[in-house]
């Protein structure tokens, strides 16, 4: 999509946005679409309608530099619960398509607290890092903002996926996408659909001291737009051996996880009538529902 800036040079933007929020299988997403999309050069999130956004829109095309317009250009990156975010996108591409990825909000909660402790931006027990963390809630609240989203770019280009339908049929839910974006119909790649192209979280870092140097090494490449350096680390696998090695997650216990299932069952609630669908199976614990299919934890990005 080409958009013009104040000073008359042309830009090449998104004509879709993946929104998330995270840990709803984004980078599942972000991977099957590599190669059919024109995505960020080099970075999966550029975070620019949200901490990056004093960069400038110049800055965020720049991402988009290698786009030749023959193909749809997209993001992936978790701006749901962002009201700010929504703004930002309408204001900038107004005729852009919205992507929104949902998955049982409780297990999203949890696969995101997980996400906090394994890069050691966190110590805090569930419970407390909730308290001082009210976005991990916020952004979960799926019939809270999606009528935001759809209010500023229309129903009709605003798609809602659910997780559950990620793990039951992942070919069908890439089909979904792909008609949505306006590309041909593909087969899921074989890693993906074995869940081996998924940003699973597992374990503790085997060293916190080093991991939370390594992590504000990161950021500093990031900013310093180093993308490159930052995939060689990834590839040489001094990410997976800094953040992780330590002591394995265990799962949720049944007295939080009926908490958070309290908690947020009026989203449950709210949010069926406004997708028409059935969301019985997220008002369960999750030990007394089967599993929809293997691989799910993959899938799901625990």
């Amino acid at each position: 999509m080409t958009q013009s800036s104040n000073n008359g040079r042309q830009l090449r933007l998104p004509d879709f946005v993946a929104v998330g929020p995270g840990r709803t299988g984004t980078t599942w997403l972000h991977e099957v679409l590599k190669g059919r999309v024109d995505l960020p050069a080099g970075i999966k999130e550029t975070d620019f309608f949200t901490t990056n956004y004093h960069k400038g829109i110049q800055w965020y095309a720049h991402h988009f530099r290698d786009a030749d317009g023959g193909r749809p250009i997209g993001e992936v990156n978790p701006y749901f619960g962002f009201p700010e975010a929504a703004e930002r996108i309408a204001l900038h591409i107004p005729r852009c398509k919205i992507i929104c990825t949902f998955r049982n909000p409780v297990e999203r909660i949890y696969s995101a607290y997980k996400l906090w402790r394994h890069y050691t931006l966190t110590n805090f027990p569930l419970d407390e890092f909730l308290v001082k963390v009210p976005q991990v809630i916020e952004v979960t609240r799926y019939a809270r903002h999606l009528p935001d989203w759809r209010a500023r770019f229309g129903q009709d280009r605003v798609l809602v996926l659910l997780n559950d339908d990620l793990r039951a049929d992942p070919q069908a839910y890439l089909d979904r996408v792909c008609d949505f974006i306006g590309i041909a119909r593909y087969p899921v790649p074989a890693l993906a659909a074995q869940g081996k192209l998924i940003n699973s979280i597992t374990d503790l870092p085997r060293f916190p001291h080093l991991a939370r140097k390594a992590r504000h090494f990161m950021y500093w490449l990031e900013e310093k737009q180093l993308y490159g350096m930052i995939n060689f680390l990834e590839r040489a696998g001094l990410w997976k051996f800094t953040f992780g090695g330590g002591p394995k997650f265990s799962s949720l216990d049944q007295a939080t996880e009926a908490r958070l299932h309290d908690l947020m069952r009026p989203e449950f609630d709210a949010l069926e009538p406004m997708i028409g669908r059935d969301l019985s199976m997220w008002k369960r614990p999750q030990a007394d529902c089967s599993p929809a299919a293997p691989r799910a934890d993959a899938i799901q990005g625990k």
